[in-house]
């Protein structure tokens, strides 16, 4: 008698494939979380929420699918893949990560902005570039330039971003991240940039 093997559902590539669309676009607003929120902030967390919602659902959709064809290995599998994705999502500062990549990414246009700057001459930032900033506002002050990242723009007590600090940083180099605070260098992103918080 010849053995027959369960044949797995029509919908089981669908819901594998939907699922690791949905890792990759989460993922992607993650990464891409500081432009959308300077052009979106109010649905910022509704659009990752659904990323997270729409994941989450076809994973389980994964899952149940290959259980049903007493797949137990490729169930485990993709349960501990999108666990462990899951996690990675959101252990990583994804302001920090993105803004260090950008500048490595494009270390030519942050280096001649950065040039400008040493210079005294004009500082002419890309429209791309002013995107990283809240409302393209990129400032030149005493101890660096400076892209407001995060501020609280209701009383402007608090702000975070990223600066161009010629020379040596140290934790007394202030800048002016909101009209009520200063923040210091944190953490360096390479060739003088610096997260300010």
């Amino acid at each position: 008698m010849a053995r027959t093997t369960a044949e797995p559902p029509r919908w089981w590539r669908m819901s594998v494939l939907m699922a690791c669309s949905g890792w990759l676009l989460l993922a992607a607003a993650y990464y891409f979380y500081i432009p959308i929120f300077h052009t979106i902030w109010l649905f910022t967390w509704l659009l990752i929420g659904i990323g997270w919602l729409w994941a989450g659902l076809w994973t389980f959709t994964a899952v149940m699918s290959y259980l049903s064809i007493r797949s137990y290995g490729r169930a485990v599998a993709g349960l501990v893949l999108a666990v462990s994705v899951g996690a990675l999502l959101g252990r990583v500062d994804w302001p920090v990560t993105s803004v260090k990549s950008m500048l490595w990414l494009c270390r030519d246009d942050f280096a001649e902005v950065a040039s400008a700057y040493e210079r005294g001459r004009p500082v002419v930032v890309p429209a791309w570039m002013r995107s990283l900033a809240v409302d393209g506002d990129v400032q030149a002050q005493e101890n660096g330039l400076y892209f407001p990242v995060f501020v609280d723009l209701w009383r402007a007590e608090t702000g975070v971003g990223f600066a161009y600090i010629p020379g040596t940083a140290d934790p007394r180099r202030l800048l002016q991240t909101a009209a009520g605070d200063l923040g210091a260098p944190t953490h360096d992103l390479g060739n003088g940039w610096w997260w300010v918080e």
